[in-house]
């Protein structure tokens, strides 16, 4: 049988009316979910805003006392981590006694983590991790990484993430159901960058006066920043999806500052 092609006229060139309804009917959807998604970001924002200065310290203590992290925390396993743990103990308690510092009752734990960290837990614990204990075996570097996570506290970093994220996976699951969650996650760590990376900045900042004031210098306050530069491997065009400012640009602010402090002596 042979194969006659015949010219099927406007008939072929009708679009089918039910599909482009359909096409309009999922923009429409979509446009409309990321326009209610960055209303409820900045909206709870705004709340979280608001409400920040009426929670004390007092409060925070009561809200957060009965949080523990026994189960991700460890002991030192060796005298030297076991020396360098009680001397970051030591540091943070003479960083707290200073002014401007939010008066909770802070505790330092031990985190199970080769990578060098640190973390502000609501109600006054600071974490570190093993890799971070390794890195910084000098009293000046260490005070500093304390003092970053104190100065999360005294801007209530903490509690702004814990609102932000709550307000948003309630309003994100009844919008989308089980969904939300995923939603949530992906969508609020685009949204926070840059409030991620001024939370880090001010840190810097509040860390280098606090540890000037307790220790009177500030010479290696920066070493846990040059010791990231050297192992970052990430090209420049991804700096902005990067929670944290560049360790190479914390550096060069962080001797700025330093450089006023120690003329304003």
């Amino acid at each position: 049988m042979k194969f006659v092609q015949r010219d099927m006229g406007e008939a072929a060139e009708a679009s089918n009316p039910g599909s482009n309804a359909m096409r309009r009917e999922i923009v429409f959807l979509l446009v409309t979910t990321a326009a209610i998604m960055v209303a409820v970001y900045f909206c709870i924002g705004w709340i979280v805003e608001l409400t920040l200065p009426h929670i004390s310290a007092e409060r925070e203590k009561a809200w957060f006392k009965h949080v523990s992290l026994a189960a991700h925390t460890i002991n030192p396993e060796s005298p030297l981590e076991l020396t360098r743990f009680d001397a970051a103990k030591q540091n943070l308690q003479r960083l707290a006694s200073q002014p401007g510092v939010v008066a909770l009752d802070y505790k330092l734990v031990l985190l199970a983590d080769e990578t060098p960290n640190a973390f502000a837990f609501p109600g006054g614990t600071i974490g570190v991790t093993r890799g971070m204990l390794e890195l910084l075996d000098d009293e000046i570097s260490m005070a500093f990484v304390l003092g970053h996570e104190l100065g999360h506290f005294a801007h209530r970093d903490h509690l702004r993430g814990i609102g932000r994220g709550l307000g948003r996976a309630l309003v994100m699951g009844l919008i989308f159901g089980n969904a939300g969650d995923a939603l949530t996650t992906n969508a609020s760590s685009l949204f926070d960058l840059a409030h991620s990376r001024s939370a880090e900045a001010a840190a810097d900042e509040f860390s280098l006066g606090l540890v000037h004031r307790a220790y009177g210098r500030t010479e290696g306050t920066d070493r846990l920043f040059v010791w990231l530069e050297k192992r970052q491997r990430l090209p420049g065009w991804t700096q902005w999806l990067q929670t944290h400012p560049d360790p190479g640009d914390r550096i060069q602010k962080l001797r700025t500052y330093a450089q006023r402090l120690n003329s304003e002596r």
